[in-house]
Protein backbone atom coordinates (compact mmCIF):
# COMPACT_ATOMS: atom_id res chain seq x y z
CA UNK A 1 0.00 0.00 0.00
CA UNK A 2 1.06 3.29 -0.78
CA UNK A 3 2.31 6.79 1.14
CA UNK A 4 0.03 8.29 -1.12
CA UNK A 5 -2.94 5.88 -0.60
CA UNK A 6 -2.42 5.21 3.10
CA UNK A 7 -2.59 9.55 3.54
CA UNK A 8 -5.89 9.58 0.88
CA UNK A 9 -7.68 7.08 3.64
CA UNK A 10 -5.94 8.63 6.18
CA UNK A 11 -8.02 12.13 5.06
CA UNK A 12 -10.96 10.26 4.19
CA UNK A 13 -11.29 9.11 8.05
CA UNK A 14 -10.54 12.19 9.34
CA UNK A 15 -13.33 13.74 7.03
CA UNK A 16 -15.96 11.61 8.02
CA UNK A 17 -14.99 11.61 12.11
CA UNK A 18 -15.47 15.78 11.38
CA UNK A 19 -19.15 14.81 9.47
CA UNK A 20 -19.98 12.35 12.18
CA UNK A 21 -21.98 14.83 13.77
CA UNK A 22 -23.29 15.84 11.01
CA UNK A 23 -23.95 12.50 9.52
CA UNK A 24 -25.72 11.64 12.54
CA UNK A 25 -28.33 14.58 12.10
CA UNK A 26 -28.86 14.25 8.71
CA UNK A 27 -29.49 10.82 7.90
CA UNK A 28 -30.41 9.89 11.99
CA UNK A 29 -34.12 10.90 10.65
CA UNK A 30 -34.08 8.12 8.10
CA UNK A 31 -32.21 6.04 10.60
CA UNK A 32 -35.18 6.78 13.38
CA UNK A 33 -37.60 5.81 10.60
CA UNK A 34 -36.61 2.26 9.61
CA UNK A 35 -35.95 1.44 13.33
CA UNK A 36 -39.84 1.60 13.01
CA UNK A 37 -40.03 -0.68 9.80
CA UNK A 38 -38.10 -3.08 12.26
CA UNK A 39 -40.72 -5.99 13.67
CA UNK A 40 -41.15 -4.72 17.51
CA UNK A 41 -39.81 -7.82 18.80
CA UNK A 42 -36.28 -7.07 17.34
CA UNK A 43 -36.78 -3.56 17.94
CA UNK A 44 -34.45 -3.67 21.37
CA UNK A 45 -30.85 -3.82 22.77
CA UNK A 46 -28.60 -6.22 20.54
CA UNK A 47 -31.18 -7.28 17.98
CA UNK A 48 -32.04 -3.26 17.04
CA UNK A 49 -28.41 -2.65 16.51
CA UNK A 50 -28.08 -5.88 14.34
CA UNK A 51 -30.25 -4.31 12.31
CA UNK A 52 -29.34 -1.21 12.33
CA UNK A 53 -25.59 -2.74 11.57
CA UNK A 54 -27.21 -4.10 8.71
CA UNK A 55 -28.79 -1.48 6.86
CA UNK A 56 -25.16 0.80 7.55
CA UNK A 57 -23.35 -2.51 5.87
CA UNK A 58 -25.57 -1.84 2.30
CA UNK A 59 -25.24 1.82 2.75
CA UNK A 60 -21.13 1.24 2.93
CA UNK A 61 -21.19 -1.04 0.09
CA UNK A 62 -22.87 1.17 -2.03
CA UNK A 63 -19.86 3.92 -0.86
CA UNK A 64 -17.78 1.43 -2.12
CA UNK A 65 -19.12 0.61 -5.42
CA UNK A 66 -19.04 4.59 -5.96
CA UNK A 67 -15.48 5.22 -4.59
CA UNK A 68 -14.46 2.47 -6.98
CA UNK A 69 -16.19 4.45 -10.35
CA UNK A 70 -14.68 7.70 -8.81
CA UNK A 71 -11.07 5.96 -8.61
CA UNK A 72 -11.33 5.06 -12.06
CA UNK A 73 -11.99 8.17 -12.96
CA UNK A 74 -9.79 9.68 -10.70
CA UNK A 75 -6.53 9.55 -13.33
CA UNK A 76 -7.94 11.47 -16.13
CA UNK A 77 -9.38 14.00 -13.67
CA UNK A 78 -6.29 14.81 -12.33
CA UNK A 79 -4.91 14.80 -15.41
CA UNK A 80 -7.40 17.32 -16.56
CA UNK A 81 -7.78 19.68 -13.46
CA UNK A 82 -4.00 19.11 -12.68
CA UNK A 83 -2.79 20.86 -16.21
CA UNK A 84 0.86 21.55 -14.73
CA UNK A 85 -0.70 22.72 -11.70
CA UNK A 86 0.88 22.23 -8.55
CA UNK A 87 -2.41 22.22 -6.78
CA UNK A 88 -4.33 18.73 -5.42
CA UNK A 89 -7.69 19.47 -6.70
CA UNK A 90 -9.33 16.68 -4.90
CA UNK A 91 -8.09 18.23 -1.32
CA UNK A 92 -8.94 21.56 -2.75
CA UNK A 93 -12.29 20.93 -3.73
CA UNK A 94 -12.91 18.95 -0.45
CA UNK A 95 -11.79 22.17 1.73
CA UNK A 96 -14.21 24.21 -0.03
CA UNK A 97 -17.21 21.75 0.39
CA UNK A 98 -16.18 21.19 4.03
CA UNK A 99 -16.35 25.31 4.27
CA UNK A 100 -20.12 25.26 2.86
CA UNK A 101 -20.62 22.22 5.19
CA UNK A 102 -19.69 24.28 8.09
CA UNK A 103 -21.28 27.48 6.99
CA UNK A 104 -24.55 25.17 6.87
CA UNK A 105 -24.35 24.27 9.85
CA UNK A 106 -24.64 27.89 11.03
CA UNK A 107 -27.43 28.50 9.03
CA UNK A 108 -25.33 30.60 6.17
CA UNK A 109 -25.49 28.05 3.42
CA UNK A 110 -27.81 28.56 0.84
CA UNK A 111 -25.98 25.72 -1.42
CA UNK A 112 -26.11 23.00 0.88
CA UNK A 113 -29.60 24.15 1.59
CA UNK A 114 -30.01 23.45 -2.37
CA UNK A 115 -28.03 20.33 -2.00
CA UNK A 116 -30.33 18.99 1.01
CA UNK A 117 -33.72 19.65 -1.33
CA UNK A 118 -31.82 17.55 -4.14
CA UNK A 119 -31.13 15.04 -2.30
CA UNK A 120 -35.10 14.91 -0.92
CA UNK A 121 -36.29 15.35 -3.99
CA UNK A 122 -33.86 11.94 -5.11
CA UNK A 123 -34.97 10.16 -2.25
CA UNK A 124 -38.87 10.46 -2.87
CA UNK A 125 -38.19 8.91 -6.54
CA UNK A 126 -35.95 6.46 -4.90
CA UNK A 127 -38.40 5.45 -1.99
CA UNK A 128 -40.82 4.22 -3.73
CA UNK A 129 -39.13 1.11 -5.07
CA UNK A 130 -38.17 0.21 -2.02
CA UNK A 131 -41.64 -0.39 -0.73
CA UNK A 132 -41.55 -4.32 -1.05
CA UNK A 133 -38.43 -4.50 1.02
CA UNK A 134 -40.65 -2.96 4.26
CA UNK A 135 -41.07 -4.15 7.41
CA UNK A 136 -37.55 -5.17 7.94
CA UNK A 137 -37.87 -8.70 8.49
CA UNK A 138 -35.33 -10.33 6.56
CA UNK A 139 -31.66 -9.67 6.52
CA UNK A 140 -31.51 -9.14 2.60
CA UNK A 141 -34.06 -6.59 2.89
CA UNK A 142 -32.33 -4.70 5.31
CA UNK A 143 -28.99 -4.61 3.21
CA UNK A 144 -31.05 -3.76 0.17
CA UNK A 145 -32.69 -0.88 1.82
CA UNK A 146 -29.22 0.12 3.09
CA UNK A 147 -27.75 0.05 -0.66
CA UNK A 148 -30.69 2.58 -1.76
CA UNK A 149 -30.15 4.73 1.30
CA UNK A 150 -26.20 5.11 0.12
CA UNK A 151 -27.25 6.53 -2.84
CA UNK A 152 -28.92 9.90 -0.48
CA UNK A 153 -26.93 13.25 -1.88
CA UNK A 154 -24.95 14.53 0.69
CA UNK A 155 -21.74 17.26 0.57
CA UNK A 156 -19.97 15.19 2.99
CA UNK A 157 -20.09 12.42 0.69
CA UNK A 158 -19.36 14.02 -2.41
CA UNK A 159 -16.12 15.36 -0.86
CA UNK A 160 -15.49 12.27 0.38
CA UNK A 161 -15.61 10.98 -3.53
CA UNK A 162 -13.34 13.48 -5.06
CA UNK A 163 -10.78 11.95 -2.14
CA UNK A 164 -11.78 8.85 -3.44
CA UNK A 165 -10.62 10.11 -6.72
CA UNK A 166 -7.26 10.90 -6.03
CA UNK A 167 -6.74 7.53 -5.49
CA UNK A 168 -6.41 7.20 -9.24
CA UNK A 169 -8.16 3.52 -8.81
CA UNK A 170 -11.05 1.56 -8.82
CA UNK A 171 -9.67 -0.81 -5.77
CA UNK A 172 -7.83 2.72 -3.91
CA UNK A 173 -11.07 4.38 -4.49
CA UNK A 174 -13.36 1.94 -2.89
CA UNK A 175 -11.63 0.99 -0.24
CA UNK A 176 -11.50 4.95 0.33
CA UNK A 177 -15.21 4.98 0.29
CA UNK A 178 -15.14 1.75 2.51
CA UNK A 179 -13.45 3.53 5.16
CA UNK A 180 -15.71 7.05 5.20
CA UNK A 181 -18.66 4.56 5.59
CA UNK A 182 -17.18 2.40 8.33
CA UNK A 183 -16.62 5.28 10.42
CA UNK A 184 -19.78 6.90 9.64
CA UNK A 185 -21.60 3.83 10.81
CA UNK A 186 -21.73 4.06 13.96
CA UNK A 187 -22.61 7.59 14.63
CA UNK A 188 -25.93 7.01 12.28
CA UNK A 189 -27.13 3.72 13.08
CA UNK A 190 -26.84 5.25 16.87
CA UNK A 191 -29.70 7.61 15.81
CA UNK A 192 -31.68 4.43 14.98
CA UNK A 193 -31.14 2.45 18.04
CA UNK A 194 -32.14 6.12 19.84
CA UNK A 195 -34.55 6.75 17.79
CA UNK A 196 -36.16 10.44 18.78
CA UNK A 197 -32.73 11.71 19.87
CA UNK A 198 -31.90 13.19 16.56
CA UNK A 199 -33.83 16.65 17.43
CA UNK A 200 -30.73 16.76 20.26
CA UNK A 201 -28.23 16.58 16.71
CA UNK A 202 -29.53 19.64 15.64
CA UNK A 203 -29.23 22.25 18.70
CA UNK A 204 -26.77 24.63 18.80
CA UNK A 205 -24.17 24.06 20.40
CA UNK A 206 -23.86 20.49 18.88
CA UNK A 207 -24.04 22.15 15.32
CA UNK A 208 -21.39 24.65 16.32
CA UNK A 209 -18.89 21.79 17.23
CA UNK A 210 -19.73 20.47 14.11
CA UNK A 211 -19.35 23.54 12.55
CA UNK A 212 -16.10 23.98 14.12
CA UNK A 213 -14.61 20.28 13.20
CA UNK A 214 -16.07 20.86 9.27
CA UNK A 215 -13.96 24.37 9.13
CA UNK A 216 -10.41 22.51 10.95
CA UNK A 217 -10.65 19.64 8.30
CA UNK A 218 -11.21 22.55 5.53
CA UNK A 219 -8.08 24.27 6.90
CA UNK A 220 -6.26 20.72 6.47
CA UNK A 221 -7.64 20.30 2.81
CA UNK A 222 -6.72 23.71 1.92
CA UNK A 223 -3.05 23.84 3.09
CA UNK A 224 -2.36 20.33 1.53
CA UNK A 225 -3.69 21.01 -1.38
CA UNK A 226 -2.45 24.76 -1.63
CA UNK A 227 0.84 24.28 -0.45
CA UNK A 228 4.10 25.01 -2.72
CA UNK A 229 5.83 21.99 -3.98
CA UNK A 230 9.32 23.11 -2.03
CA UNK A 231 7.40 23.20 1.22
CA UNK A 232 8.92 20.83 3.19
CA UNK A 233 5.11 18.88 4.74
CA UNK A 234 5.05 16.03 7.30
CA UNK A 235 2.71 13.34 6.32
CA UNK A 236 -0.51 14.32 8.46
CA UNK A 237 -3.60 13.20 7.06
CA UNK A 238 -4.22 14.29 3.94
CA UNK A 239 -2.28 13.20 0.54
CA UNK A 240 0.46 13.77 -1.00
CA UNK A 241 1.12 16.20 -3.54
CA UNK A 242 1.41 14.95 -7.54
CA UNK A 243 4.18 17.51 -8.89
CA UNK A 244 7.29 14.88 -10.00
Amino acid sequence: MTATLLATLSATALLALAGGLHCAAMCGGLAATFTFAIPDTQRRGARLWYWQGLLGIGRVLTYSLLGALAGALGASLLATLGGGSHLHWPAVLSGALMVLLSAHLLGLSAPMRALERVGAKVWRRLSPPTRPLLPLDHPLKALALGAVWGFLPCGLLYSALLLAAATGSAPGGALAMTVFGLVTLAPVASTGVFAGQTRRLRQKPVKHLAAAMSLGVAMLFFWQGLAAPHTAMPDLPGMEHHHH
